[in-house]
């Protein structure tokens, strides 16, 4: 007999469920959100777990590399074929959840998600720390160009250098603004300051990273995109065939078949966005610049941008941008201008 398991984890407990191949509920309760709770609650029932599933959320690859080291067969799955399989429960509860997930389990219908490692985990905090603190920093300069263009008092263009010095030339003598802009600028210094130091750190990973240093040889692919790509496929073994990696980004087009309707959409936005981002710009720049000599992937994309569009080129070059540096950490080599030569730039070509 094969038992399967549901764990509907919150922050502070996590209600279980263990069903048997045939549907019956062998047990169901809670334990503490911790692993040693888990183990203890999984341990009492002495029955051989076939799979123990968890919903994606924020503590589940800790929960997940726990369990595993445990020797529990525990299964990240993705949220919106659990969504899709709970929805049917006219009552949401914590306990039904879990009962939902481990018969989840027992069909195997439903779609694993890869569980970073421990180094991936650390280095998109670091890049998601970086982001947080840009994106801060610039709600604080849009906040003082909004406000002070209702006093008709206009910024302009200027370096983000120049930018203090410009704000307190145009409030210069009212005492009033002054009191009430020149906080936001005390808050936004620190906030570059502690910027510019994740910066730096960012930029002597990649430098002391052999696999993001060969990701840069492609043009328009800077720190950034190669130590987000790197984090995001955690191991290049993860994708069995290089093409998987764009649709993992959700970089290919939605399909709708059904009876007399058939039809390709825009694409799925599947995925880590922000990788998907970062190849965007990338393939905006590796179109928008001229290549120091021939290079097939420019030149198909350039050849999409005239015959579609120059945003539906950005997309398919994001895409083969995806293939390419997979294939390029799989085998080891670096980036291939022209399709003559033995390399991953083949693929795009």
């Amino acid at each position: 007999m094969k038992y399967y398991c549901g764990l509907d984890v919150s922050l502070n407990k996590t209600a279980i469920c263990v069903v048997n191949q045939d549907g019956d509920i062998i047990r169901e309760g809670e334990a503490l959100t911790e692993p040693e709770a888990i183990h203890k609650w999984l341990t009492t029932l002495a029955l051989p777990i076939e799979r123990a599933g968890i919903e994606a959320g924020g503590l589940t690859p800790w929960l997940c590399h726990e369990l595993l080291a445990m020797g529990w067969p525990a299964i990240c799955i993705e949220t919106r074929h659990a969504k899709a399989a709970l929805q049917a429960q006219q009552v949401k509860t914590d306990r039904n959840d879990a009962r939902g997930l481990a018969h989840v389990m027992r069909t195997g219908w439903f779609k694993e998600v890869h569980v970073k490692s421990h180094a991936s985990q650390k280095l998109r905090l670091l890049l998601n720390n970086r982001r947080c603190l840009l994106d801060k920093k610039q709600d604080i300069e849009r906040q003082i160009r909004g406000t002070l263009k209702v006093f008709g008092l206009k910024t302009g263009a200027v370096t983000r250098a120049r930018y203090e010095a410009r704000i307190r030339e145009l409030i210069e003598g009212d005492r009033e603004l002054e009191s009430y802009v020149i906080p936001m600028l005390d808050a936004r210094r620190p906030l570059i300051e502690q910027y510019k130091k994740l910066e730096k750190i960012i930029l002597d990973r990649v430098k002391n990273d052999e696999t993001c240093r060969r990701f840069m040889t492609i043009p328009g692919v800077g720190p950034l995109t190669a130590l987000s790509f790197k984090t995001f496929v955690d191991r290049p073994e993860r994708f069995k065939k290089s093409k998987n990696v764009g649709a993992a980004l959700g970089l290919t087009p939605r399909k709708y078949a059904s009876g007399e309707i058939d039809y390709d959409g825009g694409i799925t936005k599947c995925g880590d966005r922000f990788v998907r981002a970062h190849l965007f710009e990338a393939a905006k720049v590796l179109l928008s610049r001229a290549s120091p000599k021939p290079n097939d992937l420019r030149a198909w994309g350039l050849r999409i941008a005239k015959r579609s569009s120059k945003k539906i080129a950005c997309v398919a070059v994001a895409r083969q941008l995806a293939v390419i540096m997979h294939a390029m950490w799989r085998d080891g080599t670096v980036f291939q201008f022209s399709a003559n030569e033995n390399g991953p730039q083949a693929i795009a070509a």
